[in-house]
């Protein structure tokens, strides 16, 4: 990063004051530019992910087996963008005239011996990891237009996009997630070196089958067992055996007595069920190789309503039910669900889904659901 980078205090308070935010309609977004010098050190430490056994990290980070880290370099105005970083929170990453590479913010911390230690560069002392990373391939124009940018525009250091810029996006998408998902969906391509496979497009499609199949089962069983039943904003549209997901469904969120930065965290929650105004159960629907956005919401949402009970799922298939499990019992997260002990997150199996969802079909409604 041209010495965008940058020794360790700790941001703990960084690390869980995102379990305090609106993850889905969040404001913020990070341009992280790699300069020519970087790109090398760029792909060691993200493009490929790093060991915990081959360096020496630093315990808040050991947890983990493979990290992908990246960083910036001291300056006043570089400092206060990192001290603003919250886990989830989207960054790109530019270099040679495009937006190359995508991600999420996970831990943050100050660290100028790792920074040494990774790439010769005390210097690069802001250190962060990142999650859910994809390589993507977008113009500076395209996201200049999105942001109200002059003609020309292309990111010139390490920056959190303004305000007013965030404004102007949000004339065109509900959310800065549904733009940042929107520009990895429709944008994101393979490496030159290696293209997308036949194979590999066809399997994409089928994760969307199939999430859109297991949400379509949840929000059956939840109307057959009396309840209403919100689906995400951005998914109500999406059909599954020639009806539309949103059919029968509430059209909006309205829940008496929660602020509109807490119903927007769960507006984009899979699937809600309800019993009149009060939430009887979530589901977070995982038909890909990341779930961490999932669990995000949910504990974005306990946090905010700390005294609230309520049943969560993050709903996957069983194959991936030890990695899913292994993510929902990170310490983050499970320091933010401790205090929270009447509110439950749980696996659910997608076979577990259709198995409930035929045994309805065939003998009624069930005196407990899952």
């Amino acid at each position: 990063m041209r010495a965008e980078f940058s020794s360790v205090s700790y941001f703990t308070g960084g690390i869980f004051n995102r379990f305090t935010c609106d993850s889905q309609d969040m404001s913020r977004l990070y341009i992280a530019p790699v300069g020519s010098d970087w790109c090398e050190r760029f792909d060691q430490t993200v493009g490929s992910p790093i060991s915990a056994s081959d360096i020496d990290l630093p315990s808040i980070l050991e947890a983990d087996q493979e990290i992908r880290i990246w960083g910036t370099s001291d300056g006043k105005q570089k400092y206060s963008y990192f001290t603003a970083m919250e886990t989830g929170d989207p960054v790109l990453f530019y270099s040679d005239g495009e937006f190359f590479a995508s991600g999420r913010i996970g831990v943050t911390l100050e660290d100028a011996a790792l920074g040494e230690r990774l790439w010769d560069s005390a210097e690069s002392k802001y250190i962060y990891t990142i999650s859910e990373y994809e390589p993507i391939s977008v113009l500076p124009a395209e996201l200049g237009d999105l942001l109200s940018y002059g003609e020309g525009w292309h990111p010139r250091g390490f920056m959190r996009v303004s305000e007013q810029a965030i404004n102007s996006l949000l004339t065109e998408y509900n959310s800065v997630e549904e733009a940042f998902q929107d520009l990895r969906s429709d944008e994101s391509v393979a490496s030159p070196s290696e293209p997308e496979t036949e194979t590999e497009q066809a399997s994409d499609a089928d994760d969307g089958r199939v999430h859109t199949e297991i949400q379509w089962y949840l929000v059956q069983l939840g109307q057959q067992h009396g309840y209403d039943v919100h689906v995400a904003i951005n998914d109500k549209n999406r059909t599954y055996q020639g009806e539309r997901l949103g059919e029968g469904c509430l059209e909006e969120l309205v829940l008496p007595g929660f602020s509109d930065a807490v119903t927007n965290i769960i507006r984009y929650v899979d699937v809600i069920w309800l019993e009149g105004d009060a939430i009887v159960a979530m589901f977070e629907v995982e038909s890909t190789t990341s779930i961490y956005s999932g669990i995000l919401r949910m504990t974005d949402f306990v946090t905010r309503v700390p005294n609230f009970a309520v049943d969560m799922y993050i709903v996957a298939a069983e194959s991936d039910s030890d990695a899913v499990r292994k993510e929902m019992t990170r310490p983050t997260f499970e320091t933010v669900l401790e205090p929270v002990s009447h509110s439950s997150l749980q696996f659910l199996s997608f076979e577990d889904v259709r198995e409930r969802y035929e045994t309805v079909v065939s003998a009624g409604p069930l005196q407990e659901v899952f």
